[in-house]
């Protein structure tokens, strides 16, 4: 009886074998002479494939009576075949399984075995390493696939990745943000620290869905992960010191000194970052995020900052998060400055319009120290504890310059003047007589900001059934500002100047803490249950003392002395919120999660509110509901959807329901509106992902549809004799917008490799028209439809090779803009196509770009037309490596210029800001590159 059934269960066994065989990778050819072409009948084709290091699995097959074969796997690995015959020379080829869900042919075409009378003397080999693998649910990227020049940073590498793109700073890999790893620690210092780190370290790339800490503890998966790309770090790159140091020199005198070192360490990993510089760069490293960015339009910094952060294992949690340790301290301080240029253009109904110039400088001076120190530690297999605390002190010294003036014009026959024409123009001058108003306005502050925040967290996991936490904050912010205003308004139409002097000193202090308690809950295997209730208290006192004056002999060293009751205010605010959430993940099947999550909000405020005559006590309760839904499919390893809805539920500010009156801008004055209503939208989001690994394609799609209901907007009222605008708060009818998004990226072959980002929208949406001299209360202004029709898309096609790397791009936005009345209508469109190249003639690289940047639709008409733009630099390594002599040129034809539009329902606005471009620059940088001991 035994040996029967041992018997049945090797049938059993073989018979899976077989069905499994059957689903696999299959590899088919030819074999025929090399020199004849005669087909080999019963060459011999063997394979050999190593699933798992250590062990590995070997088949073979023969040709039949047509010189045919085909050969089946069902595991996954690098594999190997051999092709032999008596009397030929063997042949061998190497490939890629993918295992039993990939189910594609491969086909190795005719392969030619050479004759020769010694068998086994030559061995020809050819061998190409994909670029993605997979390891069960893990992708996998090999960074010997991608072609890099020696001494390339890891940020380099990342950048080639199929499918990985940085968008706002942040990486992003299938529409859905990165959390940068390495060896299955959080990379210390952020995505950005891998700039510094050299592409040498990286042994393998695994991106996948890291699960949450409490999917760890009870092993089912409650929906709630992070897609992590996983550095995994050569042996022997680890505790050593990495970093650089460089100088630059840029035309006109203009420096920058920067000193970035870091050590690579699982224990204990540390950063060091110095910089100074007059060239617009404001660079923040800490030990989570590092932010790089031009400080204004011109500007100088200072930055310095050190990140510590401990490591350890609490006993019987090694399978967990690791403890850890952090604790960061910096100080930066930044100068910036700019000129902005702006045109703006009021739609009125059936009304004169108004067209509006302005230029802007402003200046602001920083300073700002800051420490944060953060723990997270199991204090034993079921308990851990998190603590954060963050201190901030920022003082800072601005000043702003305002140069404006407005003027009347009929539809189709205005033409447009620069602004210091305006300024400029005089009684009896054709533009004079259009003119409005003109205005110039002086503004300094100083302002002082504090901030303690503290965070705290303690969670007990309950066996394999769920958790229980509890999590707060406490944050004590003060905030105080001082502020001089000196206005020249001229009211032409009127035929009356004024000058204004104001002075006011605004003080704002604030405590919020929260509490909350978070039971999580497994019912059996499929269903998982979190309920969180969240209190809050805030408390917030604001008092603003207002001083103005026209007449100059009550200003006193450039201060007015005369209180201005209309715009001292003080509010004193109390709030008490109550949040609960229910979430579930239920899991009908294995590759299916349905994540409903419906929250129910209480929101009690009260404020003591003083505005000029307004004094008023105001008590307000509020319930909101915000349902929603996620449903994850993963239909295989290599093709996954994701289907969402929400609905979101927003309160107008308390303030901006009373009936204040801010004249502080005498042409610019704001109301609040006591009518204001509750706004409302949902949205339905679609996301479908597929990669084909064999031919190294990853298609990512994406639709989103929003529909908004009760939207605030800004009603404007127009007084054609002053020239003066009033706005107020107001709900209009709601619009929508739909959103289809392709992403496609494909390697093709070992050089080649093609990528396009292509997004379509269509909106609607609507505004008020400005009301013009109209008093009655009781007027109901009209609406201006909307709708814009807008495309973008993002092509590039490239070839990489060790030597030379081209890339052929095209970038587009359009987006066509239709109103009610078509004389509003507008199709601004922006192209820049071109190429950039690089040339390696080791120790020389060269790099250029040059693109054609074409604009057409746009009022200004500065901003038409073609533009040729172009940069480029070359470099020279020496001492092996470790040095780098740059020379770098910026917008070589001098082109280049920072335009902005903004296009609503009753208004039209485009400007025009400096910044730094059209340069040289010579840099000077130092590697101290750790590398591996040789064996």
């Amino acid at each position: 009886m035994g040996n029967f059934i041992k018997k049945l269960f090797v049938v059993l066994l073989l018979a899976l074998v077989q069905t499994a065989v059957c689903n696999a990778d299959s590899f088919k050819g030819k074999i025929v002479n090399a020199e004849t072409g005669e087909i080999l009948v019963g060459a011999t084709i063997r394979s050999e494939i190593n699933p798992q290091p250590g062990w590995s699995i070997q088949t073979s097959s023969e040709t039949d009576s047509t010189g045919c074969f085909i050969l089946d796997t069902s595991s996954e690995g690098r594999i190997m075949f051999t092709f032999s015959m008596i009397g030929y020379k063997n042949s061998r080829k190497v490939d890629y399984a993918y295992g039993p869900e990939v189910k594609d042919t491969t086909d190795f075409g005719v392969i030619k075995l050479q004759p020769t009378a010694l068998m086994l003397k030559e061995v020809e080999v050819t061998a190409k390493v994909p670029r993605i693998t997979m390891s069960g649910d893990t992708i996998v990227f090999n960074p010997e696939a991608f072609k890099l020049k020696e001494g390339a940073r890891l940020d380099e590498l990342i950048k080639k990745l199929p499918g990985v793109e940085r968008r706002d700073g942040k990486l992003y890999w299938n529409n859905k943000p990165i959390r940068m790893m390495m060896n299955g620690k959080d990379l210390f210092g952020g995505d950005q620290i891998i700039g510094q780190l050299p592409a040498e370290v990286a042994n393998k790339l695994k991106l996948y869905d890291r699960k949450s800490e409490l999917a760890r503890h009870t092993g089912n998966d409650d929906g709630e992960e992070d897609q992590v790309l996983d550095i995994q770090v050569k042996p022997g790159f680890l505790d050593k010191w990495y970093g650089d140091v460089k100088a630059q020199y840029q035309t006109k005198k203009r420096y920058m000194f920067e000193g970035n070192a870091r050590k690579l360490s699982d224990h204990d990993p540390q950063m060091l970052y110095l910089q100074a510089n007059n060239a617009n760069r404001y660079v923040d490293k800490t030990m989570n995020s590092t932010m790089n960015s031009n400080i204004d339009g011109d500007g100088k910094s200072q930055y310095g900052s050190y990140n510590y952060q401990h490591n350890w294992h609490t006993k019987g949690t090694s399978q967990y998060s690791n403890n850890r340790f952090d604790i960061s301290a910096n100080l930066g301080h930044y100068d910036g400055w700019n000129t902005i240029g702006k045109s703006t253009e009021t739609f009125f109904p059936n009304k004169e319009h108004t067209f509006a110039v302005s230029e802007n400088y402003h200046y602001k001076h920083n300073f700002k120290p800051h420490m944060e120190a953060r723990l997270f530690a199991y204090t034993d297999s079921v308990n851990t504890i998190s603590v954060t605390a963050k201190a901030s002190y920022e003082k800072s010294r601005k000043t702003n310059e305002d140069k404006g003036a407005s003027y009347g014009y009929e539809p189709n026959k205005f033409e447009y003047h620069s602004l210091n024409a305006a300024l400029a123009a005089k009684p009896g001058d054709a533009l004079y007589e259009r003119l409005i108003t003109r205005n110039r306005n002086y503004q300094s502050s100083e302002q002082q900001d504090r901030n303690l925040y503290v965070e705290y967290a303690w969670e007990h996991f309950i066996g394999k059934s769920g958790s229980f936490s509890l999590k707060g904050y406490t944050q004590i912010s003060g905030n105080n500002e001082d502020t001089h205003n000196n206005r020249d308004l001229e009211y032409l139409r009127e035929k009356r100047s004024e000058t204004v002097w104001q002075f006011y000193s605004r003080d704002n202090k604030e405590l919020t803490t929260k509490l909350g308690a978070t039971f999580e809950h497994w019912l059996g295997k499929k269903v998982y249950v979190n309920i969180t209730d969240n209190v809050k208290y805030s408390r917030t006192n604001t008092t603003r003392d207002f001083f103005t004056d026209n007449n100059k002999q009550n200003v006193v060293d450039g201060t007015p002395t005369t209180l201005d009751p209309n715009n001292t205010m003080s509010n004193l605010m109390h709030t008490w919120t109550n949040q609960l959430t229910l979430k579930s993940t239920i899991t009908p099947v294995k590759a299916l999660m349905i994540m409903p999550k419906f929250s129910w909000n209480v929101n009690r405020e009260k404020s003591d509110y003083r505005y000029g005559q307004l004094d008023t006590t105001a008590v307000r309760t509020s319930q909101t509901y915000e349902p929603s839904i996620f449903l994850k499919w993963k239909m295989s390893r290599v093709r996954n959807m994701d289907l969402s809805f929400a609905y979101n539920t927003t309160v107008p500010e308390l303030v901006s329901t009373f009936g204040y009156r801010n004249t502080v801008d005498p042409l610019y004055i704001y109301t609040g509106n006591p009518m204001l209503r509750n706004s409302h939208s949902h949205t339905t989001t679609y996301n479908y992902h597929r990669m084909w690994l064999r031919k190294q394609i990853v298609l990512g799609l994406s639709a989103s549809y929003n529909k908004d209901i009760n939207p605030i907007a800004t009603l404007y009222s127009y007084d054609s004799s002053t020239g003066v605008y009033e706005s107020k708060p107001m709900n209009v009818k709601g619009g929508d917008m739909l959103t289809f998004g392709l992403n496609y990226d494909q390697g093709i072959g070992v050089y080649f490799r093609l990528m396009n980002k292509f997004a379509l929208e269509t909106a609607k949406s609507y505004g008020f028209l400005t009301i013009v001299d109209n008093n009655d209360p009781n007027a109901v202004p009209e609406l201006n439809l909307q709708k814009r029709l807008g495309i973008n898309e993002n092509f590039e096609f490239s070839y990489e090779a060790e030597k030379v790397q081209l890339t052929l791009f095209n970038r587009l936005e359009w987006n066509r803009y239709r109103y009610d009345d078509a004389s509003y209508n507008t199709n601004p469109l922006y192209n820049s196509v071109g190429i950039n190249a690089t040339l390696r003639l080791s120790p020389f690289q060269v790099f250029m770009q040059l693109s054609d940047d074409f604009r057409s639709g746009y009022a200004t008409s500065a901003m038409n037309g073609h533009k040729l733009v172009s940069w480029a630099s070359v470099s020279y390594s020496f001492c092996k490596n470790k040095c780098q002599l740059s020379l770098f040129v910026d917008d070589i034809f001098n082109k280049d210029i920072m335009y902005d539009s903004e296009y609503s329902a009753y208004q039209r606005s485009e400007s025009s800001a400096n910044y730094i471009h059209h340069y040289a620059n010579l840099s000077f940088t130092y590697r101290f590159d750790a590398k591996a001991k040789k064996k």
